[in-house]
Parts: C-alpha cells; structure tokens; sequence
C-alpha cells in the first residue's frame, strides 16, 4: 500500500514559505498605497497653487507691487471664483481641505512666488 499525501514538515515548509512571500507582498503593497497617496497630495496642492496663478493672471491690480510684499487668498475664495473644485481632497486625511487654507502670493525680484500655509 502506499502512502499519499504530505508529510507534516512538508506542509509546514509550504505554509511558511507562503507567509514570507505575504509578508514581502504586503509591505510593497503598503509603501505603494503611501508613495500615491504622497504623489496625490502634491497634485492637489498643485492644483490650488494653479487656480491661485489664474485667479492672478485675472486680478492684476489686486497682485502686490512692491518686492517683499504679499497678499494671501484663501481655499474659500478660489472655490467660489471657481478657480478650484469645491470638493477638494486631500488624500493624506480622506477629508476635504480647509476653506482656510491660504496661498501666499509674494513679490520677489518682478516674479510672484506662490505658496501654501497651511
């Protein structure tokens, strides 16, 4: 008669070779889903810091003179001129981004130089 079937260090081999490469897998995975959601974020303030340019491109006047001088306009504003979505995500937190959320528009040597406070 034979014996069919596996031995017990067989599927103990098997099973911890399986978790090894679990392992392995699951922390690609989780430093993958970290790196977009990374990338994600500076797309989205990208896109607030471009809506600030083409709310500038469209108020000149508004825009600050002198070198070292700054205004700042808020995430509120943008959305209501419609220069950025009103649902904007940040996706480090799942939550929208706060209304208050300001961009520094500064004068720096005839070029403006935009930035985000948070």
């Amino acid at each position: 008669m034979k014996n069919r079937g596996f031995t017990l260090a067989e599927l103990l081999g098997v099973i911890i070779i399986l978790g090894v490469i679990a392992l392995i897998a699951t922390v690609s995975i989780t430093n993958s889903m970290r790196n977009s959601r990374e990338e994600l974020y500076d797309l989205q303030i990208s896109n607030i810091i471009n809506g600030a340019k083409t709310w500038a491109s469209g108020n000149a006047f508004e825009l600050p003179e002198n070198d070292g001088e700054a205004i700042y306009l808020t995430l509120a504003e943008l959305k209501e001129a419609g220069f950025v979505e009103k649902d904007i995500t940040n996706p480090l937190t799942n939550q929208l981004f706060s209304d208050q959320l300001q961009v520094k528009i500064t004068k720096v040597d005839n070029n403006y130089n935009y930035e985000i406070v948070e």
